[in-house]
């Protein structure tokens, strides 16, 4: 076999696993998108039909003035996106290395301020915490409703995800207020704007 066949087959295999890499890279980009759970409730309209990319955050963050977990005072109240008022309780979670919040004070509040197309709050099983409560959700303080925590999913599940669209391409602050009971939340999703919104 000469050197240049060599080369060739060689060349031809590189490019095969270079497309079967990029492949799986692609693909599962788009199979982490399928099992995402229908939301509860969709707040404040529909978002944008086209996105820029999507954000998962756990509930590390803004803690009464101080960064969750390590303390570090942020240079600004809104340095990190998520800030939680009140008394939170933050648990790391072993087998994805996240950390949940829970609070019973009626009150508390969680913010999320940033340039985002909407904003997902996931919430932890109902019936694995005693009392889950009532909350409240606003954008840039504009009441948006209150809803109970104690009942399944549309898709009959037993996490809840309350999606809230922004409406706009600047900065927008969604809250969330405990109203009664108490509230696990497991994380938050971020969208950004598509480069082109708005159309």
């Amino acid at each position: 076999m000469t050197i240049r066949r060599q080369t060739v087959l060689v060349w031809r295999w590189f490019q095969i696993v270079l497309f079967y890499v990029l492949a799986a890279v692609f693909l599962s980009g788009c199979a982490a998108e399928s099992p995402n759970p229908l939301a509860v409730e969709n707040l404040n309209g529909a978002p944008p039909k086209q996105e820029g990319y999507s954000i998962q955050l756990d509930c590390s963050g803004i803690l009464n003035g101080a960064f969750f977990p390590g303390g570090n005072i942020p240079s600004s109240p809104y340095a990190h996106p998520v800030n939680f008022s009140g008394k939170w309780s933050m648990k790391h979670m072993d087998r994805s290395q996240w950390y949940m919040a829970t609070c019973a004070e009626a009150g508390a509040r969680i913010d999320v301020v940033a340039t985002m197309s909407r904003v997902v709050f996931d919430f932890w099983d109902y019936e694995f915490y005693a009392n889950p409560g009532k909350v409240t959700f606003l954008i840039d303080d504009r009441k948006l409703g209150t809803f109970d925590l104690a009942r399944p999913g549309a898709d009959g599940l037993k996490f809840l995800n309350y999606q809230i669209a922004t409406q706009k391409n600047t900065v927008a602050t969604v809250s969330m207020i405990l109203e009664s009971g108490r509230v696990t939340v497991t994380g938050f999703l971020i969208n950004t704007f598509d480069k082109n919104f708005p159309y």
